[in-house]
């Protein structure tokens, strides 16, 4: 199991990031390496990316790892707006089963930035013990990191 919890601030209202993190298509377009992103008839999105593995340490390793290709299905499982979501997410990587669940909150500064709060929990299958978890996470992290500030660009555009 990958697990990240962490927190940002974006200038911006509640409501501002509301609208971003509340538009499916919106929030895939922030992820890194997203090759295709299809909307479902039940809301939900299929969403095909290409794995980053930069950062490996082992070069043998990052040119076969290069390669990796993953597709999941995405959904909203619940929305309170404009204070906190849940989404889930299941398909499969290198041809190994992925399911990965995100809980993000949102909270009102003083300034009237927006504090995020989110935690990814994502159980791996079988990669755990292909790859090295340390290098999972690593690349959990980067994506998440990447994403931030992709979100941040997005939200400062308006």
């Amino acid at each position: 199991m990958v697990k990240v919890v962490d927190t940002f601030t974006v200038k911006a209202k509640p409501e501002d990031v509301w609208s971003i993190v509340s538009n499916m298509s919106k929030v895939i377009s922030c992820f890194p390496n997203v090759q295709k992103f299809e909307t479902l008839s039940d809301g939900s999105a299929m969403v095909a990316f290409r794995v980053d593995i930069s950062g490996a340490e082992d070069r043998s390793l990052k040119s076969y790892l290069t390669r990796i290709t993953g597709k999941m299905n995405v959904k909203y499982t619940s929305l309170n707006p404009p204070e906190s979501l849940k989404v889930n997410a299941k398909g499969s990587v290198a041809g190994s089963n992925v399911f990965v669940n995100l809980s993000v909150k949102l909270s009102a500064l003083s300034d009237g930035s927006t504090q995020v709060f989110y935690d990814v929990e994502a159980d791996v299958g079988i990669l755990a013990k292909l790859f090295s978890i340390g290098l999972i996470q690593k690349i959990v992290e980067s994506n998440a990191s990447a994403f931030i500030q992709n979100f941040r660009k997005m939200l400062e555009k308006g």
